[in-house]
């Protein structure tokens, strides 16, 4: 079954080299203005690097495929090379193309610029002028322009910029015409911040690009310097790349994901699915509407009342809470009665419940009207679970702690909004500041997590002797923007339920929430790991073999895997091989699907490996 997240980044590779030809067109300003036959020049070049690119990827492909680098590839050429004959300059941008891209296998996968080995070439035939630029004020917009693309290698571009100032005050030639004329932010904004030939790993990156760019105008002043430098730097670059077989932590950062559907409020009704007896909640029948707008204000209210109350023993508690199959309801179903047990026997001094409230999906809003209009039930689940464990503390983690009324014997621990919060391990490290590796389990340490839902199941299987055969879950327009909270039994139909909450839908989704979603068949069912059903568009991922090596998707992915390596890996038919990237440890929460510059599902391609790996084991 294919997962993938329903949302997806809006900016893309083609989008940001879109951007840098812009910006190379602002570098040809003060040529045009000398020479007007240099804007024909510009266009013969552009168009001559459109149709090889197309070419050869039609011979690799199968199919024409035109990347707007290989514009981007000519248009660097063109601003380096005034002067030269036109029939040079083309040959440079076959160089630069076949060289320098496509003898490596194409995008992604070259080791070097594909500009700077077209420009090497034309070093070596004809006399280049130096600096590469006429001095002109008329740079400067083009040298601006030029500071945004930084963020795709910043240490390394940072590094050269630096490193080429700091030649030209040694020089005594700091000034603002030399620094546009030896294109200090030209060379370290657009050209080693190249994200597939230059590392993303900060110091080296950083430490690279500073020796290349001071060499190149101090110590080695010459035409070719600057050019040679920056290749080293993409041949070191790839070395390193090999060494290190994870993403460093430095790039790690926590991307925040708004919610996609507005939370209804406190006071929304649920609609109650189930036809069970004695929930005050707005039954099925009673939606006339397609879609629902009238508020019930009345809170879902056990039924039991505290004279019924029933004192059970430890093994009477456990017991019923297998037999009634309460299972995690965070997404993952894991048996309930199993993780107590496991926290239960671990020989630890100190033990602690986390109920996981963190809701960090954004699509999902059912755990949150949970906290609030159920707390009183979830707190006896809550005793319940103390009752067999013993707990030394008991932590609910949330993102919103506004309005809540917790007991004081209770730590409410507010989560940063980011995502994946709610994974299991990393709430272990938010709240509890414990490092969980791969090959532990937090239960073995003592550790117990459990989705708010999962502990409110637990007090119906419990005091009421109850089979969990229902659940809570979402189920969300994401055309209109529309969200319910639904109570529905396990084995419905996904259409069935998606019929009765919004009529007329097309495109059912379903799974962990909108970043973890599938396809559901006609006849699919809400099974243990149904967290929540949708209607949507398509989310339309690319099969596209266009990766920049930007390595957003291991900048988000939050177990630090090198998820562009695994991907390359399965791409070729090694999937065998991704254990050296650890492949095995993904959680598959599909944060790289969403961040890809390319727009592929990068998650489908990681779980195929890990499947791989796991069979192979």
């Amino acid at each position: 079954m294919k997962v993938f997240p329903l949302i997806r980044r809006k900016w893309s590779n083609e989008h940001i080299m879109a951007g840098v030809f812009f910006v190379l067109i602002l570098y040809h300003i003060p040529q045009w203005v000398h020479s007007s036959f240099e804007i024909l020049v510009f266009l013969l070049m552009v168009a001559e690097s459109l149709v090889i690119d197309s070419i050869m990827n039609h011979f690799r492909y199968h199919r024409m495929w035109c990347c707007v680098s290989a514009a981007v590839t000519a248009a660097m050429l063109s601003a380096m090379t005034y002067g030269i004959p036109l029939w040079g300059r083309m040959a440079g941008v076959a160089a630069a193309l076949l060289v320098g891209k496509h003898i490596w296998g194409g995008t992604g996968r070259n080791l070097i610029n594909p500009a700077l080995s077209g420009l090497l070439l034309l070093a070596l035939l004809f006399d280049m002028p130096y600096p590469y630029f006429t001095e002109s004020y008329l740079l400067i917009p083009a040298a601006i322009f030029s500071l945004p693309f930084l963020r795709m290698r910043p240490f390394a571009g940072i590094g050269l910029i630096l490193g080429m100032m700091s030649a030209l005050l040694l020089n005594g030639d700091f000034t603002l015409t030399k620094l546009l004329s030896y294109g200090v932010f030209f060379w370290g904004c657009l050209v080693i911040t190249d994200p597939v030939t230059v590392t993303a790993h900060p110091v080296v990156g950083a430490v690279a690009g500073f020796l290349a760019g001071i060499s190149s105008l101090y110590y080695f002043p010459v035409q070719i310097a600057i050019v040679i430098s920056i290749l080293t730097v993409n041949l070191f670059s790839a070395a390193t790349e090999s060494i290190y077989k994870r993403n460093t932590r430095l790039l790690k950062h926590k991307r925040a994901l708004r919610k996609i559907v507005p939370y209804p409020g406190d006071k929304a009704h649920v609609i109650d699915l189930t036809g069970e007896k004695g929930n005050r909640f707005t039954a099925a029948s009673e939606i006339k509407e397609k879609y629902i707008n009238a508020m019930n204000n009345r809170q879902y209210r056990c039924n039991v009342s505290e004279s019924k109350r029933v004192e059970l023993s430890m093994d009477s508690i456990l017991e019923r809470i297998r037999d009634n199959d309460v299972f995690g309801r965070g997404g993952a179903a894991f048996p309930t009665y199993d993780k107590i047990i496991a926290v239960k026997e671990a020989e630890v001094p100190q033990k602690y419940l986390i109920i996981n409230g963190a809701e960090c999906d954004p699509g999902l809003i059912h755990d949150r009207w949970l906290i609030r209009n159920q707390w009183d039930l979830i707190m006896k689940g809550i005793v319940l679970l103390n009752h067999c464990v013993g707990f030394t503390t008991v932590y609910l983690a949330v993102k919103d702690v506004s309005d809540l009324q917790i007991p004081k014997d209770i730590t409410v621990h507010k989560i940063k909004d980011y995502y994946p919060a709610g994974a299991e391990k990393i709430l272990i490290t938010e709240v509890l500041k414990i490092q969980v590796g791969p090959e532990k389990i937090p239960a073995d340490l003592g550790i117990l997590v459990l989705n708010v839902q999962t502990v409110y199941s637990l007090y119906e299987a419990v005091i009421h002797n109850k089979t969990m055969n229902s659940r809570f879950l979402t189920v969300a327009d994401l055309r209109s923007k529309r969200a319910h909270v639904v109570k529905v039994k396990l084995g419905m139909r996904l259409s069935e339920v998606m019929d009765a909450v919004f009529p007329d839908s097309v495109n059912v989704f379903a799974g962990g929430g909108v970043m973890q979603a599938y396809l559901a068949e006609e006849d699919a069912v809400v099974d243990k790991r149904v967290n929540f059903i949708a209607t949507s568009v398509y989310p339309n991922y690319k099969e596209s073999p266009q990766c920049s090596k930007c390595a957003v998707c291991s900048s988000n992915c939050p177990v630090c895997l090198k998820v562009y390596m695994i991907v390359d890996l399965v791409d070729r038919g090694l999937s065998y091989k991704t254990g050296k990237y650890h492949a095995d440890e993904c959680i598959g929460c599909g944060s790289c699907s969403y961040s890809c510059m390319a727009g592929r599902d990068l998650a489908a391609k990681v779980f195929t490996a890990k499947s791989e790996l796991k069979k192979k084991a």
